[in-house]
């Protein structure tokens, strides 16, 4: 046999061999895209800090149509695409979208500084704002919105879990649509026109 393929087969077997030992380095994990338990209440005061290091809660929101999402900026794939996601859908509501405040709340203070959050929004869209706060603070929004979230040790860094939904909140503070990661920027879009439309 070919040198080369002992080698390769060498390799194969020790890697095959390795994997249910790196498993079991990790703890178990809830999907990034965990889901909103059906029924849940939505919604409810919070405070927090803003990207330009204001203070707002949900009063500074009252009125207006909201859009938030909960993620963080080390996030590998969900986070990114889905406020790629959001840029999309404001720019397909055209004039409708002055009528909206995309939210990214980070699920993770301790890297997510206002500065940091700042350069991250402004990357993707300059109208979504970050917002940010005390571990205390982000666990009582989180559970406002029936949201889940975990840190995973990985290394000596760490990722989050977290749930994957979008919200759209209505100008009383209340739940108006749940839109899930594999709902399409066009069909938020359609969603979301009639809503607010239907609320004139």
């Amino acid at each position: 046999m070919n040198r080369t393929w002992i080698v390769c087969a060498v390799a194969i077997v020790l890697l095959l061999a390795a994997l249910p030992v790196s498993y079991q380095l990790w703890p178990a994990r809830t999907p990034v895209a965990a889901a909103v338990e059906s029924g849940a209440r939505i919604g409810g005061p919070f405070e927090l800090q803003d990207q330009h290091g204001r203070v707002v809660n949900e009063q500074t929101f009252s009125g207006q149509w909201l859009l938030v999402f909960f993620g963080f900026t080390r996030c590998a794939d969900v986070c990114p695409t889905t406020l790629v996601h959001m840029a999309k859908v404001l720019n397909g509501l055209g004039e409708q979208a002055e009528r909206v405040r995309p939210l990214f709340i980070s699920l993770d203070p301790e890297r997510d500084t206002p500065e940091v959050l700042a350069s991250y929004t402004e990357f993707f869209d300059p109208r979504i704002l970050g917002l940010t706060g005390s571990p205390a603070q982000l666990r009582q929004v989180a559970d406002a919105y029936s949201v889940y979230f975990q840190k995973v040790p990985m290394g000596d860094t760490y990722m989050l879990d977290h749930t994957g939904s979008i919200y759209l909140m209505g100008p009383d503070g209340e739940l108006a649509e749940l839109f899930s990661q594999q709902t399409t920027a066009e069909a938020m879009v359609a969603d979301i026109s009639r809503i607010i439309g239907a609320s004139r």
